[in-house]
C-alpha cells in the first residue's frame, strides 16, 4: 500500500510539473518584420584626462537602418502566423536584431559599421537594449585626443518603449573605444542620447 501511495504521489507530482512546463514552454524563431530606422542625438564628451567632464562638448548622433528580420524568443503560445505587428518589438520577450549604422560628430568626424542588438522585455513594454558594433572611425584633427581614425567598438545601452505601432522612444548612452584590442591609438568617446525608431 505504501508503495502504491508513493508511486501515485510521484506520478501526480510529475504530471503537475509537466503541465506547468507546457504552459511556459518557449520557442525560438526567425521572423520577417517591417523595415525600421532609428535616429539618436545628444551631447557628447571625451574620456581622456583633457576632456573628461559633462556631456557638453558638442552634439553627436547616429542613425540606423535595421534589416527586415529578427530572431525572437517568446512563449510558444504567443507565436502565430499573423503578419500583424502591434509595434516594433511585437511584444517579444527577447530579440536579436541587426542593423547598419552611421555615426556623425559635429567636428566632422564620422563612423560606420554593422551592429547586432539584443532587446530584453522588462515590464509593460519597456525594453532594455544592448548594441555592439565594430566600427570604422574617420576622425578630424579637431576631434583629438578623444577620437582617432581606425577600427573601434561602438557600445550602446538604452531603455526603450514603443509609443505607437510606428514609433518608439529610447534614452541611452553610447561608448566608442578600441577596448585595447589593437596597438593603435584608439578613441574614448561617450554620447548621451535620446532616440526615435520608426517602424514602417
Amino acid at each position: 500500500m505504501r508503495a502504491f501511495i508513493f508511486i501515485l504521489f510521484i506520478s501526480l507530482f510529475l504530471k503537475t510539473n509537466s503541465i506547468h512546463a507546457q504552459n511556459n514552454v518557449g520557442k525560438f524563431g526567425l521572423e520577417i518584420v517591417n523595415p525600421k530606422i532609428g535616429l539618436n542625438v545628444g551631447g557628447y564628451r571625451g574620456r581622456t584626462p583633457e576632456t573628461d567632464g559633462l556631456f557638453n562638448q558638442g552634439v553627436s548622433g547616429f542613425g540606423q537602418i535595421y534589416f527586415p528580420f529578427q530572431m525572437a524568443i517568446d512563449y510558444r503560445k504567443n507565436f502565430s502566423d499573423t503578419i500583424s505587428e502591434p509595434n516594433e518589438y511585437n511584444n517579444r520577450v527577447f530579440l536579436i536584431r541587426s542593423s547598419a549604422l552611421f555615426h556623425l560628430i559635429d567636428n566632422g568626424s564620422y563612423a560606420f559599421g554593422l551592429a547586432i542588438q539584443f532587446s530584453w522585455l522588462l515590464f509593460n513594454e519597456f525594453y532594455i537594449e544592448y548594441q555592439l558594433s565594430p566600427s570604422y572611425i574617420e576622425a578630424t584633427k579637431e576631434s583629438a585626443p578623444d577620437l582617432n581614425s581606425g577600427f573601434n567598438l561602438h557600445h550602446y545601452v538604452s531603455l526603450s518603449k514603443p509609443i505607437t505601432n510606428y514609433l518608439s522612444l529610447s534614452l541611452g548612452i553610447v561608448h566608442i573605444s578600441n577596448a585595447g584590442l589593437s596597438n593603435q591609438k584608439g578613441s574614448n568617446h561617450d554620447l548621451m542620447s535620446i532616440g526615435f525608431k520608426f517602424n514602417f
